[in-house]
């Protein structure tokens, strides 16, 4: 009877690992984002190795001027992404503005109804 318990035990740890494996099979199935990703991940993965190839067939002086385009590029590549993080902080900055601006608006009209509930009541209105 030991042995049953113990088997019947083991059986329902497989039978849940199983059902685990299946449950994260279906999710990564559901997640599409993360296929895109994917997808995308090995696009660029085969673009590069496309580009190494043509590289490495191209003859020397192509390849010479490839290497002069690079080393002109790295500068205008990283303002571009000097530029990005500039607009990101400037995009930032913006919408904390507005998210102040609104809270002050939101305070003075909440103090107006307030002062204007009190005279209501002075009044005896």
């Amino acid at each position: 009877m030991n042995d049953d318990v113990s088997e019947i035990r083991s059986d329902i740890e497989r039978t849940r690992a199983e059902l685990a494996d299946t449950v994260d099979a279906l999710a990564a199935k559901l997640d599409l984002k993360a296929q895109a990703r994917q997808r995308a991940h090995e696009a660029a993965a085969q673009a590069v190795q496309a580009v190494e190839r043509a590289r490495a067939s191209a003859p020397p002086p192509v390849q010479q001027a490839i290497d002069r385009v690079e080393e002109a590029a790295k500068p205008v590549v990283a303002k571009a992404a000097e530029d990005k993080k500039r607009a990101a902080m400037i995009a930032g900055g913006v919408l904390l503005a507005l998210l102040v601006l609104r809270r002050g608006r939101r305070q003075s009209a909440s103090a107006g109804t307030t002062s204007r509930v009190n005279s209501s009541m002075l009044d005896g209105s």
